[in-house]
């Protein structure tokens, strides 16, 4: 439809420097970083962050919600050229992880410590992986299903982990008018960034909606960058 009927105490404007495309591609990254660092894992300035897939939709807005709050971030990458996207973005130490063991680069990263907060946007075995990585009492949040079959929770046992599940449509799903009034607000500040010059949306790719298949297989091949948009014409 091209026109929907919405509550409008849970609308927020558009950021007048976003063209309408960058705009569709920001709200469901935009929350799910901002409720993942801020409010699952509880971010504070000067608290050591990794951040797995940082060049992509969810991470590239991740590493400037943490830095805004003054964290320092290292990110996995995949490529020379994603690592000078995530550096372009604030991130203090991208990791090559198809070069190094992202874990341990991780630990040499903190001293051995480990990193106070760990965001997971790959799940699967990484998910398990980066639970080594994460500091005694510290904190891993992830947007995806955690799967027995790929691994164990012994360390995030050990280390006393507190873990959390992050879904960004559970207020709306579940009815929860204040949760939801909070994820405009979130909107509404985001957006002021945005228009500041504090925060960006890296749209890499403009697709029109019959090349929606086209769409998908560059996502799935690992080439795309921060968000992709389906055009209607």
């Amino acid at each position: 439809a091209e026109l929907a009927v919405v509550d409008q105490s849970l609308v927020a404007h558009k950021p007048k420097s976003l063209s309408f495309p960058e705009a569709a591609a920001a709200p469901l990254v935009l929350i799910t970083a901002w409720e993942s660092l801020y409010d699952r894992g509880r971010l504070e300035a000067g608290q050591k962050v990794l951040i797995q897939a940082g060049a992509g939709g969810v991470g590239h807005v991740a590493i400037q919600l943490a830095k805004l709050k003054g964290a320092e971030v290292c990110t996995t990458v995949g490529s020379q050229e994603k690592a000078r996207l995530v550096r372009q973005l604030g991130a203090d130490y991208p990791i090559l992880y198809k070069q190094t063991s992202f874990v341990k680069a991780a630990l040499d990263w903190t001293g051995g410590e480990g990193v106070d907060l760990a965001f997971d946007t790959v799940g699967g075995k990484t998910f398990y992986d980066t639970c080594e990585v994460v500091r005694v009492y510290g904190d891993i949040v992830t947007i995806l299903q955690l799967d027995p079959a790929e691994g164990n929770l012994k360390t995030a046992r050990t280390h006393n982990l507190r873990i959390s599940l992050e879904h960004m449509l559970t207020p709306a799903l579940k009815g929860l008018t204040t949760a939801q009034q909070h994820q405009t607000e979130i909107l509404q500040q985001c957006a002021n960034w945005i228009d500041d010059g504090k925060l960006k949306i890296h749209l890499s790719q403009r697709f029109p909606l019959k090349d929606a298949g086209a769409a998908h297989n560059a996502i799935e091949a690992g080439s795309m960058t921060g968000k992709v948009a389906l055009l209607i014409q």
